[in-house]
């Protein structure tokens, strides 16, 4: 049989097979192409399993179809590459203005996960009700500037929620973003059949607690598919070589062939023409910190995975 996997957790599948959902593990070692990765199969992911033979609606997973897309992060605790979502044609980034802060350079580290897995982004700034800062405006403008759709909304008074239904219509879309932000509430606010468990904010830290555990696939009353992710804390990229990164920020990728040198990595290097516009304020210097800090994490975990830190 075939079907998609809606959610998963310690090696134990839900599959939904139209309208009914099975329960499967995987069957030996046969996803054995994968053994690099912490977890074979994610939300998303489409495999094919056999009945158990024993109990209804139980399975073993014998092999999964090559996924179309794949958000991606590097598992530092486990030293392995992470799928968070497979599948999704849409990556929804959803941060807040505050509570728990807003912090564009994550926004960027999310951006560049989604187009490493080749899905279309969507910023989505939750909790406007509490007002937005100039520097939130600021950096906000500065997205919109490098091309990056932005939707401002409020779980609280509904402001933005027709628009973000009617931009997911039909889509497979995932949503992630720092602990917090309000995927869950968003994803209620939605579709009010959902009811995904809504976490408090520490008034100590001013971050949210995990409530989403795992990821989970939902499809709404307008038949949009909805994976909502875990919180993140930290987002680690993989993927790609650091010398590729200045190609994902496209305010950065425009400067580099002006650059002296051609391998260039536009960090402090003589005649570096994304430096010089960064101190003309052609680059935002905040989106250029965020890059500078991208690339010497990359390289770092790098050099620590060939030994040569």
């Amino acid at each position: 049989m075939e079907g998609r996997v809606i959610a998963g957790i310690n090696n134990i599948y839900t599959v939904q097979v139209n309208n009914k959902l099975w329960t499967c593990r995987i069957k030996g070692k046969i996803l054995k192409n994968d053994r690099k990765y912490y977890n074979p199969i994610a939300a998303g992911d489409e495999v094919q399993f056999i009945t158990n033979g024993y109990q209804d609606h139980d399975g073993w997973i014998v092999s999964r179809k090559e996924r179309k897309t794949s958000l991606l992060r590097w598992n530092k605790k486990r030293n392995a590459p992470q799928v968070i979502a497979a599948n999704s044609d849409l990556h929804v980034c959803i941060t807040s203005t505050e509570s728990p802060p807003f912090r564009p350079r994550f926004l960027d580290r999310l951006i560049l996960s989604g187009e490493i897995g080749k899905m279309e982004n969507l910023i989505v700034v939750n909790k406007i009700d509490l007002g937005m800062t100039d520097f939130i405006k600021d950096r906000i403008d500065n997205f919109k500037s490098n091309g990056y759709k932005v939707l401002l909304c409020s779980a609280v008074d509904g402001r933005g929620i027709k628009k973000l239904k009617r931009y997911l219509s039909g889509r497979v879309a995932v949503f992630t973003g720092q602990s917090g932000v309000g995927k869950s509430s968003l994803l209620n606010k939605l579709d009010d059949r959902i009811e995904a468990v809504v976490g408090m904010i520490s008034r100590k830290y001013n971050r949210g607690s995990h409530t989403t555990n795992s990821s989970r696939m939902y499809i709404t009353d307008d038949k949009s598919n909805i994976i909502d992710t875990p919180g993140l804390r930290e987002l680690e990229i993989y993927g790609i070589e650091p010398e590729e990164l200045s190609f994902y920020f496209p305010d950065i990728r425009k400067y580099t062939h002006d650059c002296q040198y051609p391998s260039c990595r536009h960090l402090q290097e003589p005649g570096c023409a994304v430096i010089e516009a960064v101190n003309t304020g052609n680059i935002h210097r905040d989106r250029y910190l965020s890059y500078t800090s991208i690339y010497e994490q990359m390289d770092k975990n790098r050099r620590e995975m060939y030994g040569r830190a």
